[in-house]
């Protein structure tokens, strides 16, 4: 019952910041320089672990990514093994953000098949709850994939009802 709450809640709040104009919402690269370059093509570009994008009030940053055999109470399937991505958020807006994982990050094969979030994989930190203005959260989430998979798409879509997403590449060259 405490869990239906917390997710009515969430689903709330991520309703109510779903009203961020157009314009402040498109992913844009942020440069070194603090310079922004938005994103003009009508294809999407993609990111590389390292790269921060802002998207609205929130600074988004994959870190780096890593894989894990599990423990003794949480294996992944066999053939399987865990994929963790690090990553960073920082809310740059004048009001708090309300972060789900469960809602905001996807993993896709290359095949375009959805991979399934590894909820119970030993991971560092994570990625929800309420993150103030001028916060920044580090942690990681984790999700299932094959052995033999060396390529993935993950998603940042920070608001499930308006602005877009952020698609990362990952390789496995990346960790």
């Amino acid at each position: 019952m405490r869990l239906l709450t917390v997710i009515v809640i969430i689903f709330t709040l991520l309703l109510a910041l779903g009203s961020s104009d157009s314009e402040n919402s498109k992913p844009t690269k942020v440069e070194s320089s603090d310079e922004k370059t938005e994103v003009k093509s009508e294809q999407q570009e993609t990111f590389k672990v390292g790269e921060t994008v802002k998207m609205g009030d929130l600074e988004f940053t994959v870190n780096g990514i890593r894989t894990d055999e599990g423990g003794d109470f949480n294996k992944p399937e066999e053939g399987n093994t865990f994929l963790i991505i690090d990553a960073t958020i920082k809310n740059t807006g004048q009001d708090s953000s309300a972060l789900s994982s469960l809602m905001m990050f996807k993993l896709y094969d290359l095949d375009f098949y959805e991979k399934d979030m590894a909820i119970f994989a030993d991971i560092k930190g994570n990625l929800d709850g309420e993150l103030g203005a001028g916060r920044t959260m580090r942690g990681e989430v984790a999700f299932e994939v094959g052995k033999n998979e060396t390529e993935w798409e993950f998603i940042f879509e920070p608001n499930v009802f308006g602005f877009g997403q952020v698609i990362y590449e990952l390789k496995a060259e990346d960790m």
